[in-house]
C-alpha cells in the first residue's frame, strides 16, 4: 500500500531523527512516489536524500521521464560493464524524443496535415485532411451555385469544426498529452535495456515491471 505508506512518512518530522536516519527515509519515500507513478516527487526525494548516485538505474530512469537526458545517460554509462554496453547505451540516447511546443504545432496545424505529423500523429492527420478538404469542397460548391447563406455561414461552420476546433485547436491542446507519452515510453524503454544490462530499477513504471 504505497499510498498509505507515503501518507504516514509524509507525517514524519525529518528533523527529529538522526541524522543518519534522514537519508534512508527520503529514499523510502522515493520509492513510495514511484509505485504511486509520481515520476517527479521521487526524482525529488531522491536528490534530496542525496544517495542518487547509489542507485544509478532508478537514477537514470526518473531522470529520463523528467526529460534531462542528458544527465541520464551519465548515470545509464554507470551501469555498463564493458564497451559494448556502453555503446549500447549512447545509441539508445540518440532517439531520444524531442520536446514539442505548442507554438510550432499551431503554426503547422495552418497546413493541414503538418500539425499532426509534428505530433507523430498520421492517421489523424489524413483524416483532419479530408474532413477539411470536405468543409472547403462544400464551401466552394456552394458558392459558385449563389447559395450565399448556405456557402458563407454553413460553410463557415463547418471550417471552424474540422480547421479550427478539430484541426489547430485539437493539436496546441495534445502537446503536453503528447510529450507525456513519448518520454513515459522512452523512460520505459530505457528500464528495459538496464534491465537486459542486469540492473533491476524496482518497477519506476507501476504495472508495466522490467
Amino acid at each position: 500500500m504505497p499510498e498509505e505508506a507515503l501518507r504516514t512518512l509524509e507525517r514524519m518530522r525529518l528533523y527529529l531523527l538522526d541524522p543518519e536516519e534522514v537519508p534512508e527515509i527520503l529514499v523510502f519515500k522515493s520509492r513510495c512516489s514511484r509505485e504511486t507513478g509520481d515520476c517527479g516527487a521521487a526524482l525529488g526525494f531522491l536528490e534530496e536524500s542525496g544517495k542518487a548516485d547509489e542507485y544509478p538505474s532508478v537514477y537514470a530512469v526518473l531522470l529520463a521521464a523528467s526529460w534531462r537526458f542528458s544527465e541520464a545517460e551519465e548515470q545509464a554509462l554507470k551501469c555498463a560493464r564493458n564497451e559494448s554496453e556502453k555503446e549500447k547505451v549512447i545509441k539508445f540516447f540518440r532517439k531520444a524524443p524531442k520536446l514539442k511546443k505548442e507554438g510550432t504545432a499551431a503554426a503547422l496545424s495552418f497546413l493541414p496535415p503538418a500539425g499532426q505529423l509534428y505530433l507523430g500523429e498520421p492517421a489523424r492527420g489524413l483524416l483532419s485532411l479530408l474532413l477539411n478538404a470536405g468543409a472547403v469542397s462544400f464551401t466552394v460548391l456552394e458558392l459558385l451555385e449563389h447559395n450565399w447563406v448556405t456557402g458563407l455561414l454553413g460553410g463557415g461552420l463547418l471550417l471552424n469544426e474540422t480547421f479550427f476546433k478539430g484541426n489547430v485547436s485539437r493539436n496546441v491542446s495534445e502537446v503536453d498529452a503528447v510529450n507525456k507519452r513519448s518520454v513515459e515510453e522512452f523512460a520505459q524503454s530505457l528500464e528495459y535495456l538496464l534491465y537486459t544490462m542486469g540492473y533491476q530499477t524496482d518497477s519506476v513504471f507501476p504495472g508495466q515491471g522490467a
